[in-house]
């Protein structure tokens, strides 16, 4: 079903016979109509008067049928005046639609995300990991990409050593049984602790490392029980927060053969190994500085396992590969891309979704100092506080405090572009008006609550009010908002929507009644409420936000 904007689009290129796109097409506001187009740049092409070119177009376009009026301003400027009664029902029937009018797209993709390490909880710097990937995944399906998601963990590395080591060599007040994290991290806090007086243990440490990559009995004895009993605190975690993954693999999976890869390089003399027998990239621009692709000893790194990723991937036929991974990691991703290039895998596609610092006032989230914020005690606080706020601003307890607690947290961490650094600001993060997850809950169950009180049925007819085509105009932008959120990899698209949709919503709330109206206003304003019910629910199932039937 083709959008407004769309058949404009095609309708002026036919008039004026020159290329129209939809992006050419203003939205000016008020008095000025509901599209407008600047008839100059044509004019220019045409080498022709813009005011008069606009004038006989002016004449064509109102033999559109949903076209009310069709008026020249200024230079030459054509305002479109629609039918909003024409209008709102094109909107209804393109939400109402399958997939609410969002146009579909075609192709798979491999969405990567979270990507936690081993042994320790997630922390507060996984929040906005967990919240983007999340959202994208069901942004990217609902538009119609199959999605693969992947938890590719952090299993292997000098980590895994330290937590052996600390597990065979220090004592701890805590229990595996019984709190199999919280001993994991004790110990290697500890290690570190004794590291600094004695350096030794962080040569005993890199022992077992290496006796977990050359497969060591006791070493991998060890490193399962301690995989397993992180996998299943990360599993409870991510059911808790509604995320879904469709595998989860990790390093340990690709290290041989990210290994085997390099040593093929080396006999196929596209590269050398130095005197000590490591393997080092040297790019051929300057702009990027070197990177060691095998330790001297044979062990992968990072960047090594990751090219295997890459090639593995392709392979499996995927047409978009996605690392979610903050901007941190910037120049890893451009050595990555650049060695793949070079060594012939194809980068087409493979997108790296940085995002920004997510920055917290209560300190350092040191692992290794022992002064972390666990991502957990972030989604606690949030329901204690929720329900503070509730009692302050709306005047009541909470039901669902859980949902609110968690969907005020991704909320928060969606609506700002990804690109930026943002602050986590408690009061802002669960308030119950304004720009916030609460915010949205809230507006979205006050629909709900006036359709269950309705007797009559929802029907969208007659002349509506100016409040009323205000925010039918707004609804019909869900689902352009959502092709960008994909196209542009941004929910923040999505989230700043809604909460623009939400204060239209309460401000229609506010100056219109719906229940209690003549039969024809009251049907037209609950069919607009149920509109409204249903653009909120689908977004913030987009988001991972809960839609809730009652607070």
């Amino acid at each position: 079903m083709k959008a407004v904007k769309e058949e404009l689009a095609e309708k002026l290129e036919e008039i004026l016979e020159v290329e129209v796109k939809e992006k050419d097409i203003e939205i000016p506001g008020g008095e000025y109509g509901d599209f407008a187009y600047p008839a100059m740049k044509a004019a220019s092409q045409k080498e022709e008067n813009p005011r008069k070119l606009a004038e006989e177009a002016s004449e064509k376009l109102e033999a559109l049928d949903i076209a009310e009026q069709v008026e020249v301003a200024g230079p030459g400027y054509l305002n479109f005046h629609l039918d909003r009664e024409k209008y709102a029902k094109i909107i209804e029937n393109r939400l109402e639609s399958e997939n609410m009018g969002v146009e579909q797209r075609e192709g798979s993709i491999l969405v990567e995300f979270s990507s936690p390490n081993i042994a320790k909880p997630m922390n507060v710097g996984h929040l906005r990991n967990n919240a983007l990937g999340d959202s994208l995944r069901r942004i990217l399906s609902f538009v119609g990409y199959d999605v693969t998601a992947e938890n590719y963990i952090g299993d292997l590395g000098t980590q895994f050593g330290k937590v052996i080591y600390g597990h065979k060599n220090i004592e701890s007040e805590k229990d595996f049984e019984e709190e199999p994290i919280e001993y994991m991290l004790d110990i290697y806090v500890k290690f570190h602790d004794l590291a600094e007086e004695n350096t030794e243990i962080e040569d005993q440490s890199q022992k077992w490392a290496k006796k977990i990559e050359k497969k060591d009995d006791e070493a991998i004895k060890l490193w399962k029980k301690f995989r397993s009993a992180t996998l299943e605190y990360h599993r409870d975690e991510y059911k808790r927060l509604g995320i879904k993954f469709d595998r989860t693999t990790g390093e340990s999976t690709v290290y041989e053969d990210a290994r085997e890869l390099v040593k093929q390089w080396v006999e196929e003399g596209k590269l050398e190994r130095d005197e000590d027998g490591s393997v080092f990239y040297e790019f051929e621009e300057d702009e990027l500085p070197g990177a060691v692709l095998l330790k001297a000893d044979g062990s992968t790194l990072y960047i090594t396992r990751d090219l295997y990723n890459l090639k593995k991937r392709n392979e499996e036929g995927f047409d978009y590969n996605l690392y979610v991974v903050a901007s941190e990691q910037e120049l890893h991703f451009k050595q990555l891309f650049q060695i793949a290039e070079d060594a012939g895998i194809k980068t087409e596609g493979s997108e790296h979704i940085s995002y920004g610092m997510l920055n917290l006032t209560e300190g350092s989230m040191s692992t290794r100092k022992g002064i972390i914020i666990e991502q957990s005690e972030i989604f606690d606080r949030a329901i204690e506080i929720a329900e503070e706020k509730a009692e302050e601003e709306i005047n009541r307890s909470l039901e669902n405090a859980e949902a609110i607690g968690i969907g005020a947290v991704k909320y928060s961490n969606l609506s700002v572009s990804r690109k930026k650094d943002m602050e986590f600001n408690w009061d802002t993060a669960l308030s119950f008006q304004g720009d916030s997850g609460p915010y949205l809950q809230y507006s979205n169950t006050r629909a709900k609550s006036i359709l269950g009180k309705a007797e009559k049925e929802a029907e969208l007819s007659g002349a509506l009010t100016r409040e009323e085509y205000r925010i039918v105009k707004k609804l019909g932008e869900f689902p352009k908002k959502v092709g960008e959120a994909a196209e542009n990899r941004e929910p923040a698209k999505i989230a700043n929507y809604l909460s623009n949709l939400c204060e239209e919503f309460n401000s229609f709330y506010h100056s219109s009644q719906v229940i209690g109206e003549d039969e024809k206003t009251e049907k037209r304003r609950l069919k607009i409420v149920k509109l409204f019910s249903d653009v909120t629910d689908q977004g913030m199932q987009l988001l991972g936000i809960e839609p809730l039937e009652q607070m």
